[in-house]
């Protein structure tokens, strides 16, 4: 929601302190809750102001602007690296320790992609499934026939 306007908040001052009705009243006057009058007199009566107060910020990022050469450095050298291993590469290059959603968001920002490997060589021989079996003599949960 946004901040009442400047104009409104001085024309409820001025019809305070002209004495044109109570708080309560001049909630109802100007369509405002009884609250919002209150806290407008106790702000003007405590700093002299009654303009709003700034509206709430944000963290700043972890990593500075200076550090993202660095990000695409290591996103171009370790381009399969999860967000984890580059959270770890950077700290042990910049002693910043990230979190994951943060790396994330700074990959963003910078629009820098991590690309994985669609071609792996392939094995020589197919994987075996029931080598469990062989060394167990038990069939193991994924070596179940479906039933």
């Amino acid at each position: 929601m946004k901040a009442y306007s400047l104009d409104l908040r001085q024309r409820i001052l001025d019809a305070y302190f002209n004495r044109e009705g109570s708080i309560r009243d001049l909630a109802r006057r100007f369509k405002v809750s009884f609250r919002f009058v209150w806290g407008l007199l106790n702000r003007f009566r405590h700093t002299g102001s009654c303009a709003p107060k700034p509206r709430g910020g944000h963290n700043p990022p972890r990593i500075a602007a200076t550090a993202y050469d660095t990000i695409r450095r290591l996103v171009a050298t370790h381009a399969d690296a999860t967000l984890a291993e580059l959270c770890a590469v950077f700290a042990h290059e910049t002693q910043i320790r990230l979190s994951i959603s943060s790396m994330h968001r700074t990959l963003a920002k910078l629009q820098l992609t991590r690309k994985k490997r669609h071609f792996m060589p392939q094995h020589k021989r197919a994987p075996r499934f029931n080598s469990h079996v062989k060394r167990t003599g038990k069939p193991s949960r994924l070596s179940l026939p479906a039933s």
